[in-house]
């Protein structure tokens, strides 16, 4: 924290503090003030300014200035409350808002993610990845924090990521190129075109992108095609159809254990390649990858119905072939999930008090077909055979260890309202009602076949008060309702397949009270503080044994507080001050003297994976019109590691290839928790304008001092009881953008 301290003094007072009246803001998370900026996140366009919630916007100009332009963590650095970890390097991230979701095997739970108004959340609230979205295409990214269940169901318990592409440009034709390369043999490519002919607004773009990862075995390369088209046949009628295919592979390097890591395994399968950026011992041998294939389509109309009416209707179609391989099994999970929703508005009253209604209601179904095959053990394989760099040959035998048929679908109707009261004062409220069922067909063992149903009401109430342009407060309470997914619910700890039966749904109740507001321009400020109770949260343990079903789930009680901010500031025209801090304080209770050194408690403990301090802040200095530089600084504080005490107290760890607690005091501290990282960066960047040609060049530099941090840890089973990821160490990038 020191270090960042310092890096913020420097720069503030270094600066002249003057023509603070006639400043060009540098586009970062705001571009526009309150008044301009229009969020469609919540089922509606309206002004932020109206909203009673925590809303953070990344718009088109930052998202034009990404070098590598593969993930989340590069668009999302500077979004109070949420945290992405990109241990990979590549574009597979875990994306958490405010710790919901922070402990799933893979994806996102809890946080609901739409492309284009389409949702890519399964009928349960999962969402896999983000690997439908290529990011050159984007035009802003709106993310909503907290209880939004009450507009989007069990999916949005932790909040909303609302992503919007481009359209096609006002000329009948043009292209845009884009190319980046750099560290550990990464590079991409995409070629993009788009135009605007009569009624009809098209674009289309396809890219690749591949590299060789900072760890062994964590080479990723993945295609990404994506197509958008708008018709308008009239000033009532517009329909939008969107396309987008996914191809993507990325090798699992898997986490290690702190003697791995530190290189003094001295015997055993373990002693190869150990060291900082190795994989684990068994990642190499066993072929260990994930590769997803997807295609998805979606057809959209919006129609004025009459006066102050209007009706949205939106279907959609995804295919999705996902294969995961790990040291105990190779497992196929092909599913189709198809869904559609409808929504009528209608607008009515005047002056001093306006009243906004919607209803509608949303519905998805989705089937998997899971086949998992049993791979030799350890000292069965042939250990020569070692695959290929992006190879996808494993070591399946003929036993099926699961072989079944997974149904889910889901229904939910829902009510909102918005009052606007002497345009200054506006009342926002919703209701909905959500059914969730899920159905497992064991196709080995019909005992093991079952169905699940979850159900229930949340609603949410919340007040905006638009006092001045410089202070703009809001308060909210709302109810939230999550089921389990995937992870949770297939994941079953009692048999290969099947239903985990003991676990239950979550409910959580929180309330928000935030401040915002623009100051002549050259200084935007949001402070939320947020408080949110949980009953029956979903907490991870481990099973040995149990191949890529390591992670298995139970119910516990959490306690969420914290106070997220975000300000820019522009002391000159030619330079923008941008940070983001977020202080979180997540937990779970200790109830009825039940403590830490409780057997099997994960009582009185912080939640892990959730740094208590988290800043992000970036200085950006426009030198002329064409030149431009940034340094930027990633701070977060120490998280918890591992939650269950009986991992701790119950194991008897004396081999020397294990990680025993005593050997783990110089990373982490001796309750567990990890010591948190500082990294820097810089970036310059030119653009130029040669005729019909518009061109931008610029290079980045990451984690510029080559600092050894983690990335992402987890908890694991036995004796190795956690396990980390290291993160990259220096990395450079170039990338090059031409638009004709």
């Amino acid at each position: 924290m020191k270090k960042i301290t310092f890096f913020l003094i420097v720069v503030c007072f270094g600066l002249p503090l003057f023509s603070q009246n006639k400043t060009e803001k540098k586009d970062t998370i705001m571009q526009k003030s309150l008044n301009e900026v229009v969020i469609t996140a919540l089922r509606s366009v309206t002004p932020m300014k109206e909203i009673p919630a925590a809303i953070s916007v990344v718009q088109e100009r930052q998202l034009n200035t990404l070098n590598r332009s593969i993930a989340a963590d590069e668009v999302l650095r500077l979004v109070p409350g949420v945290k992405v970890d990109n241990g990979t390097d590549g574009s597979r991230v875990h994306l958490y808002i405010r710790g919901q979701g922070v402990l799933s095997e893979s994806g996102f739970r809890g946080i609901a993610v739409f492309i284009d108004g389409i949702s890519v959340n399964d009928p349960g609230g999962y969402c896999p990845d983000l690997y439908d979205v290529d990011w050159q295409t984007v035009k802003n990214v709106e993310v909503v924090k907290g209880l939004t269940t009450s507009m989007y169901g069990g999916s949005a318990t932790g909040g909303v990521v609302n992503i919007t592409t481009k359209d096609g440009g006002a000329k009948p034709l043009t292209e845009t190129f884009f190319a980046t390369g750099g560290s550990y043999g990464f590079w991409k490519a995409m070629d993009q075109i788009d135009g605007t002919s009569g009624n009809i607004n098209y674009r289309v773009s396809y890219s690749h992108s591949q590299g060789n990862g900072y760890r062994e075995h964590q080479a990723f390369m993945g295609d990404n095609f994506s197509e958008k088209l708008n018709w308008t046949p009239s000033t009532k009628i517009k329909i939008t159809q969107t396309a987008t295919y996914t191809n993507y592979f990325n090798q699992n390097s898997e986490g290690m254990n702190l003697a791995r890591i530190r290189g003094n395994i001295t015997f055993g399968p373990q002693a190869d390649n150990v060291g900082w950026r190795a994989s684990n011992n068994d990642a190499v041998p066993y072929n260990e990858f994930h590769k997803t294939q997807r295609l998805t389509t979606s057809l959209t109309g919006k129609f004025d119905i009459g006066k102050n009416q209007d009706l949205t209707v939106k279907g959609f179609f995804r295919m999705n072939n996902y294969r995961e391989t790990s040291n105990n099994g190779d497992d196929y999970k092909p599913y189709v999930n198809p869904g559609v929703s409808g929504q009528y508005n209608l607008t009515c009253g005047k002056n001093n008090l306006v009243n906004h209604f919607s209803v509608g209601a949303d519905y998805a179904t989705q089937t998997i077909t899971e086949t998992e095959y049993a791979v030799p053990g350890e000292f069965e394989r042939d250990s020569t055979r070692v695959d290929s760099h992006f190879g996808q040959t494993c070591f399946d035998l003929n036993t099926i260890l699961i072989n079944q048929t997974i149904r889910q679908r889901s229904v939910g109707a829902f009510i909102l309202e918005k009052i606007d009261i002497f345009k200054k004062l506006f009342f926002v409220g919703s209701l909905r009602y959500d059914y969730v069922y899920n159905r497992v067909i064991n196709h080995l063992n019909d005992t093991l076949s079952g169905t699940r149903t979850f159900q229930k009401p949340t609603y949410s109430l919340g007040l905006a008060y638009d006092v001045i342009k410089e202070f703009n407060v809001y308060v909210n309470y709302g109810t939230g309702f999550l089921v389990p997914t995937n992870d949770e619910l297939y994941n079953n700890p009692d048999y290969w397949g099947g239903l985990n039966t003991k676990i239950k749904p979550a409910t959580s109740q929180g309330e928000e009270l935030g401040f915002r507001g623009d100051i002549k321009n050259f200084f935007h400020y949001d402070v939320t503080g947020f408080y949110m109770v949980t009953k029956n949260g979903f907490y991870r343990y481990s099973l040995q044994g149990r191949g890529n079903n390591t992670a298995f789930f139970g119910n516990k009680e959490e306690h969420k507080w914290g106070i997220e901010t975000f300000v820019s500031y522009s002391p000159a025209k030619w330079v923008t001050i941008d940070a983001a801090y977020t202080y979180s304080h997540f937990v779970y209770p200790a109830h009825d003297g039940v403590g830490p050194d409780s057997k099997d408690s994960v009582s009185a403990h912080f939640i892990p994976n959730c740094p208590q301090h988290m800043l992000t802040a970036e200085v950006a200095f426009r030198i002329n019109k064409n030149f431009s530089i940034s340094i930027n600084t990633e701070f977060q504080s120490a998280w918890r590691l591992q939650v269950d005490d009986s991992i701790y107290n119950n194991y008897h760890i004396g081999e020397t290839y294990y990680q025993p607690a005593s050997t783990e005091s110089s990373i982490v501290t001796a309750d567990g928790h990890k010591y948190g990282y500082n990294i820097y960066g810089a970036s310059v960047t030119y653009s130029w304008k040669l005729g019909k040609v518009e061109g931008e060049l610029s290079f980045y530099a990451k984690n510029i001092f080559n600092q050894h941090y983690f990335g992402f840890t987890e908890p694991n089973n036995g004796v190795d009881y956690n396990s980390y990821q290291p993160a990259p160490g220096r990395e450079f990038f170039g990338s090059l953008k031409l638009k004709i």
